[in-house]
């Protein structure tokens, strides 16, 4: 049985005022969002760390490449030794690029693939080591890399701050050794080292 004359005149109205208000609605809503463009747009954009911290049980046998900030060569060499990754490749201040050199050398002699090293200009400006990562993030990924990892340990403050954008703009894990430090002897305690996670993109 149908509804009746004045029932569908009233369901008729109700379904105006109703198309009114929602009209209505996504009116106010566009004009917030234009005037909270700037808010929308960082929230969307904004970085996200799904997996932080943590140590790295298994990584040994699965890492197809390490890149490193070089600054002495004490935690690199043991790093290198504990992982033994398929390839490597190292990023030098104009400051630590003879350490570079004897990394890239040692490297090759146990058998690991180099990609040499690129020396960056200021070592107190991010963005050159952030451009020199994704440069080689791409190079190693065209020669077969899969799972890639960047080391923060090594070099200044402005450089691990670069290279960790480069990796998470990629994609890649970065990883730092936390080790004791020996002030008599002023280097690391390598037998305190332990890998620990920085942060593994989604």
């Amino acid at each position: 049985m149908g509804f009746c004359s004045t029932t569908w005149e009233c369901l008729d109205r109700y379904g105006i005022i109703l198309g009114d208000l929602l009209m209505t609605l996504t009116i106010i809503g566009a004009v917030m969002a234009f005037l909270r463009r700037d808010s929308i747009r960082r929230w969307w954009v904004r970085n996200r760390f799904p997996e932080v911290g943590g140590d790295l049980p298994g990584l040994q046998a699965q890492l197809d490449a390490l890149v490193l900030i070089v600054s002495k060569p004490e935690v690199p060499r043991w790093l290198l030794n504990q992982l033994r990754p398929a390839r490597v490749a190292f990023i030098a201040s104009p400051q630590s690029v003879s350490v570079a050199r004897q990394l890239d050398a040692e490297a090759a002699a146990m058998g690991i693939t180099v990609f040499g090293h690129l020396t960056i200009d200021d070592a107190n400006d991010p963005a050159p080591t952030r451009s020199a990562v994704i440069q080689i993030i791409g190079n190693l990924r065209a020669a077969g890399a899969a799972l890639i990892a960047v080391d923060l340990t090594g070099g200044k403050t402005p450089m691990s701050l670069g290279a960790f954008m480069a990796a998470e703009e990629c994609g890649v894990q970065t990883i730092y050794v936390a080790t004791e430090f020996d002030a008599a002897l002023n280097q690391p305690r390598l037998p305190s080292a332990r890998i620990v996670r920085i942060s593994r993109p989604a």
